[in-house]
């Protein structure tokens, strides 16, 4: 009977668009903490390991998951395909292509409606199912590991048939559920540096290490940053909200982006994200369709849009986006006419 469920759970997950679907039982999930931890002692000792540590530390919930769900037995985890998308020009190299079509919050996307339609059915099948949209309960890529889903790769990105641009999302039910898959990906060759390479921070340290405190997503998107004077201004181009470079170079990516749909609202939205336009923005605007959209900058940081395209702006200066920092020098916030002086110094100087 518990077979049976299983296999009409992943019918369904596949009838709703889901590229995978597995489950495996809760204590599958036991050593993500000792890889943490494995990770963390590769990270050298200097000023920047203890902001590394604080961003690992916040997935001590994740070894805990028996206690905080006492109630949990297994985890369904399934796997949707999102590169599929055409990205507008003027987003690539600017917005990371997984936010341009960030599902988890947008109720007008297949995924997340898929996501609802396939939570109903889990309830409806006598099951206690709960999971979370933004962040996830559980470790999603160490579990689709732990399912057979595919593979994990050195950019620390998890892969299946059609990439690393997947999308994971896991409930945690009250019933003893397992469906497992078996993975043929070939590893990644042993010599191949190329993701490494390709991160303009150096946040790869390493074959699969992966330094938050360096990382371009971390730093122009999850916390608030003073550009001025810092150590990657340069080095994050033109990139304003996260990055993919590491996704992009690798040889495993090749071909597997095939942009056939358009994503809701996208293309309208883009066009106001031009460099020197996301300084004209009204901060209405931005905390109305900018902070929905993208939503790792919250309403209280709706400058930081202002002060990552400024210094995009001073990464790729042109003449003809005088005026734009002329707006910004006299903006409301501090911050950015902090950032605009900063500006207008290197490239008036």
């Amino acid at each position: 009977m518990t077979t049976r469920l299983a296999e009409s759970i992943r019918d369904e997950a596949l009838a709703l668009g889901y590229e995978k679907c597995a489950m495996i039982s809760l204590p599958s999930l036991d050593g993500f903490g000792d890889e943490v931890e494995r990770r963390l002692e590769k990270i050298p000792d200097d000023g920047r390991k203890k902001i590394d540590k604080a961003v690992m530390d916040n997935f001590s919930s994740f070894r805990r998951l028996a206690e905080v769900y006492p109630w949990a037995k297994s985890v369904v985890i399934c796997v949707m395909d999102y590169g599929v998308y055409e990205i507008p020009t003027n987003l690539k190299g600017r917005v990371a292509r997984y936010f341009c079509v960030d599902s988890r919050r947008d109720p007008n996307s297949r995924e997340y409606k898929a996501s609802l339609a396939f939570e109903s059915f889990l309830r409806a099948n006598g099951l206690r199912a709960e999971t979370e949209r933004k962040y996830g309960l559980l470790p999603l890529r160490w579990a689709a590991h732990k399912a057979g889903m595919g593979r994990g790769r050195k950019n620390n990105f998890f892969y299946t048939q059609n990439g690393s641009w997947i999308h994971l999302e896991a409930w945690l039910v009250d019933r003893g559920l397992e469906l497992t898959e078996s993975s043929e990906l070939k590893p990644c060759p042993k010599d191949c540096v190329l993701c490494q390479k390709a991160c303009p921070t150096g946040a790869l340290a390493g074959a699969y290490l992966t330094r938050p405190a360096s990382c371009l997503t971390f730093l122009n998107a999850l916390n608030p940053i003073d550009w001025v004077g810092h150590p990657q201004s340069g080095a994050a181009g033109e990139w304003i909200y996260g990055c993919d470079l590491c996704q992009t170079a690798c040889p495993f990516n090749k071909g597997q982006w095939r942009e056939d749909l358009e994503f809701p609202g996208l293309a309208e939205l883009s066009q106001r994200l031009e460099l020197g336009r996301i300084v004209e923005l009204s901060y209405d605007f931005i905390r109305s369709a900018l902070v929905p959209k993208f939503w790792y900058i919250t309403a209280d940081r709706d400058w930081q849009w202002k002060v990552n395209a400024l210094n995009a702006m001073k990464n790729v200066w042109a003449p003809e986006r005088g005026l734009a920092l002329k707006m910004a020098l006299a903006d409301e916030r501090v911050e950015v006419r902090k950032m605009a002086g900063w500006v207008a110094s290197l490239v008036e100087g």
